[in-house]
């Protein structure tokens, strides 16, 4: 299918339409909305470096974070693989900036953003066969009606948060200009022409539902008519929280691809909660970013979203166990690894969070329930990082992970028969290990044999 599309518009109707700028690679392509759809869905998996390189990405934006000037550079991840050309000339203009050298973009960094943010969604919307609205691009979700199974609601949840968040008024109290940001001052007539009939049935539109009420109100027609801090931690766990369990519907349906897709564009909504960004107009981060200072990084602070981040690292590191189609052993030891490290404060003891730079500190009275939810997750964590060390034949280090897993399980549950396929595994490579370990001997003797020979 060619992706090599442009947007056209017919200037006496509201009716966009797609044109192709080539003809189809192959004349059986399915060019069709539901052609393109799956076409997206059977997409291979490529990691994201959020995925892959963590601790690259929290290096990187340690740099930035003493700028101020960079507001829009705490949404601002590129797990980019299709437009990679943009997220080099973004980076290249935003360490131009950092280091005084001559800024290679004339329009500023922020429009800059918003630029790259819409071609990034027009892109998105292409694929999908979804025509979208240029002055709320990131509101895909309302542009499309889901009547058949070519497409999922998690297809229209944005695959960049930094190309939504900055913009929306529901989301911050001080949005970036987003869309295609009209000059409405100097195009005044123009604007009022072309516009003026969609905009006030837009902006006079009653309500209709909770959500809209909620957004309503952040935008500042509710009754009180201030920001809700706490609404936009809410519409983030619930992206999250979709995402997650859409991947976990691919992985029972064997669709493994599309299953780790979705859980590394969870993993990027995460993101925006969970690295230390510089400073942006992303305020109620505000005191999370703190929390996060405070304790080296680590979440100190148990909460729903927190459970489903440590849960979609996991899941993701299943499936790339799962298959030998996408079997990545590295990655998926490397976000079990992620998921211990955001663990780490809730599991020394019940009722017991660590706290400060080095977990040195201790907070009591945290619920029960965190402790058990916490060593559960350790639990699975543990059975990851020894499933990846087997297939690659690293039998002690499996072992010893295999029983750390039954021994936090333990911890909770004393009274529980430990899981049967923990304990087959843990046999399996005990027995592994001791054959692995009666060659290497042989090898050794014969090595010692060879050598008092000559």
């Amino acid at each position: 299918m060619s992706q090599d599309i442009i947007y056209q518009c017919n200037e006496f109707s509201h009716q966009p339409r797609l044109r192709r700028a080539t003809i189809p690679v192959n004349d059986d392509d399915d060019d069709s909305s539901n052609g393109r759809r799956r076409q997206y869905h059977d997409q291979e998996y490529e990691k994201s470096d959020l995925a892959s390189k963590w601790p690259d990405v929290l290096s990187s934006l340690a740099i930035l974070c003493d700028d101020p000037g960079l507001k829009a550079i705490g949404a601002m991840i590129f797990p980019d693989e299709i437009l990679g050309v943009l997220k080099s000339n973004y980076h290249e203009a935003v360490f131009a900036i950092i280091y005084s050298d001559e800024i290679p973009v004339r329009c500023g960094l922020d429009e800059f953003h918003r630029r790259i943010g819409l071609m990034r969604l027009y892109h998105q919307s292409f694929q999908l066969g979804v025509i979208i609205d240029p002055d709320v691009p990131w509101d895909l979700e309302s542009r499309c009606q889901i009547g058949d199974d070519s497409i999922l609601s998690v297809d229209l949840i944005p695959n960049y948060p930094a190309d939504w968040f900055p913009y929306d008024t529901a989301i911050t109290s001080e949005p970036l200009i987003g869309g295609r940001a009209l000059n409405r001052a100097e195009y005044e007539d123009f604007y009022f022409l072309r516009y003026s009939r969609k905009y006030t049935d837009k902006e006079t539109r009653a309500p209709s539902n909770e959500k809209d009420m909620l957004l309503s109100k952040s935008n500042g027609n509710g009754a009180e008519g201030e920001f809700d801090s706490l609404l936009p931690w809410d519409i983030l766990h619930e992206r999250v929280k979709r995402l997650k369990e859409e991947g976990n519907k691919a992985l029972e349906q064997k669709s493994v691809h599309l299953a780790a897709r979705l859980y590394d564009k969870a993993l990027g909504y995460c993101s925006i909660a969970f690295l230390g960004y510089p400073k942006s107009n992303l305020d109620f981060l505000a005191s999370h970013q703190r929390l996060l200072s405070k304790n080296s990084g680590h979440c100190t602070r148990w909460s729903k979203i927190l459970k489903t981040f440590i849960s979609i690292r996991l899941n993701l590191s299943m499936t790339l166990l799962k298959d030998s189609d996408i079997l990545d052993t590295d990655t998926a030891y490397a976000q079990a690894s992620l998921a211990l490290f955001d663990l780490r404060p809730f599991t020394s003891a019940p009722g017991i969070v660590l706290t400060g730079k080095k977990l040195q500190k201790t907070r009591e009275d945290e619920p029960i329930a965190t402790y058990q939810a916490a060593k559960d997750l350790q639990a699975k964590a543990y059975f990851r990082l020894g499933s990846a060390k087997f297939l690659v034949g690293e039998y002690e280090t499996a072992m010893q992970m295999f029983e750390r897993c039954l021994a936090a399980t333990k911890d909770i549950y004393p009274d529980r028969k430990p899981d049967r396929v923990v304990v087959n595994r843990l046999a399996e490579s005990t027995r592994l290990f001791a054959n692995q370990k009666k060659k290497r001997r042989k090898k050794f003797k014969s090595a010692l044999e060879g050598a008092d020979d000559t």
